[in-house]
Parts: structure tokens; C-alpha cells; sequence
């Protein structure tokens, strides 16, 4: 059999009802603190932004120096190599000259020596 219940008893569910479930202050509340959280995020999303943003302005600076340096050093390397080549091409034109220098003088022997 049905229970009757009466609007009297029915406003008292309502009103537990009420009471248990969250008032408004407690869910601004609530709000208030994730949006607390929720700035703090965000501050720290900025500060990383901005040292992230320095560290690649500082390793642009420094990629910029290593490839300065490497290029003075491949400058530096051609100069190496240009003058090894000239030194090189010196040095074979001299033992070139001695030779027909000693073969001459030994030619002069040779004719000295019939003589």
C-alpha cells in the first residue's frame, strides 16, 4: 500500500534536499579557488614562455658565433692550403733549377776531365 504523503512532508524532503546539496557561496567559493589555480598556471605558462624565449635568443647568439668562428677557420685553412701549394710548387721549381744546375756542372766535369 502507497504511503500518503502530505505537502508538509514533502517541503521537508525539498528542504533537506536544500541543505545538502551545495549552496551558491560554496560553489563561488569553489570558482574562486580554481580560478586562483588557474592564474597561477597561467603565470607560470608566461614566466616559461619568456625563459624559453631567452634560452633560444641566447643559443641563436651562439650558433651565430660558432659559425663565424668555422668560417674563419675554413678562411684560415684555404690561406694553409694555398700557401702549401705555393711553397710546394716553389720547392719543385728549385730542385728543378739544381738539377740542371749539378747536370751542367757535371757535364763541365766530364769536359774538363777529357780535356
Amino acid at each position: 500500500m502507497a504511503k500518503k504523503i502530505t505537502i508538509e512532508n514533502l517541503a521537508l524532503m525539498v528542504q533537506k534536499g536544500f541543505e545538502e546539496t551545495a549552496k551558491k557561496d560554496d560553489i563561488d567559493k569553489r570558482f574562486e579557488q580554481v580560478d586562483k589555480r588557474f592564474d597561477k598556471i597561467e603565470a607560470e605558462i608566461v614566466d616559461l614562455k619568456e625563459e624559453m624565449h631567452e634560452q633560444f635568443r641566447q643559443l641563436r647568439f651562439e650558433i651565430k658565433q660558432i659559425w663565424s668562428k668555422l668560417e674563419e677557420i675554413e678562411q684560415r685553412l684555404g690561406k694553409i692550403s694555398q700557401t702549401s701549394k705555393e711553397d710546394a710548387d716553389a720547392l719543385a721549381s728549385d730542385v728543378f733549377d739544381l738539377r740542371q744546375r749539378v747536370e751542367f756542372l757535371e757535364n763541365q766535369i766530364k769536359e774538363l776531365r777529357r780535356a
